[in-house]
């Protein structure tokens, strides 16, 4: 009979473990994602797995860590942190046979609500380690990838009151930015081309949805598919105050219904200018102010793998 392994080769065994490599800004939310690094440990040793953990140092870092991960042939590369920082590692995975796994760490987290992923790390850790593997779409703004959404207009304000806040938490922050945001409404107009039909706008947001999340929640395309190879486009019309608040809180919270003033459809290609003369306009992608117009704005799909529930319905 062989004799049983040695106390040190009998817990090598034990603690042999998957490498991941996880991505993070220690820094982010005033080093709220530093704190989130000993649970992800823990979590990630309950499941076998074993946190190779890389510090970005700008989103472009971060896009050419996980773009080195994918060209080693990484199964997943994980980002922990918010919906910026998985929009930067997404960008360095789009085209590769490398997954993106998420583990929250920012405050709207609007995107892993989409997938199902859960906040608690736990959970988020244990999908990452037995989940299953989706391929969605992504939007291509001039070549800046964005998983989310790509908006102008009210967005633009509402992200300037919620970032100028401290003590409103979750999406809250977000519905607060809303109110601020609609009662000195900032009008915009633009000269959108949507699949080759120029269309005039003026009013208050333009949006083109993947995702139809954000602000922690409130939904800007209920509908939107993730994987469908379509843009959700909607373009809120302007309106009067104080019907305008009313209607664009509805709008928010995903009733759209009740907004008479707004306008779907889909595209595959949408070129955002403003008219001749008119001073460029800000663009947000996935909570960032990112560009300013004229942008092309195209879908890329099923070009990013992403590690999800299991058990989740698509």
């Amino acid at each position: 009979m062989n004799a049983p392994p040695s106390g040190t080769q009998a817990s090598r065994t034990q603690v042999s473990r998957t490498r991941v490599p996880v991505i993070l800004n220690p820094a982010a939310r005033n080093g709220a994602v530093a704190k989130r690094i000993e649970p992800l440990r823990k979590a990630f040793a309950a499941n076998g797995l074993e946190p190779v953990l890389i510090q970005s140092t700008s989103e472009q870092n971060a896009n050419d860590l996980a773009a080195e991960f994918a060209a080693q042939n990484a199964p997943v590369v994980v980002s922990l942190g918010g919906d910026g920082l998985v929009r930067a590692v997404a960008a360095g995975l789009v085209g590769t046979n490398t997954s993106l796994g998420i583990i929250a760490g920012g405050r709207g987290n609007d995107f892993i609500g989409k997938l199902g992923i859960p906040k608690d790390i736990a959970k988020a850790a244990a999908i990452i380690a037995h989940g299953r593997d989706r391929a969605i779409d992504v939007l291509d703004l001039d070549g800046q990838i964005c998983v989310g959404n790509v908006s102008l207009g009210l967005d633009s304000a509402v992200q300037e009151y919620a970032d100028s806040v401290r003590r409103i938490k979750g999406h809250w922050v977000y519905l607060y930015g809303v109110i601020r945001a609609i009662m000195q409404p900032r009008r915009i107009e633009l000269a959108l081309t949507i699949d080759g039909e120029s269309r005039g706008f003026r009013g208050l947001s333009a949006g083109f949805a993947n995702s139809g999340r954000y602000g922690g929640g409130l939904k800007l395309s209920p509908e939107a598919v993730l994987d469908d190879g379509l843009i959700d486009v909607v373009l809120l019309k302007d309106a009067f105050l104080p019907r305008l608040g009313a209607e664009v809180v509805a709008f928010t919270l995903g009733q759209h219904k009740l907004h008479p003033h707004i306008h779907f459809g889909h595209a595959r290609e949408i070129l955002i200018a403003t008219p001749q003369g008119a001073k460029p306009v800000e663009i947000v992608a996935d909570g960032d102010a990112v560009a300013h117009t004229p942008a092309t704005l195209t879908i890329r799909p099923g070009s990013l793998k992403v590690r999800t529930p299991a058990s989740q319905v698509q």
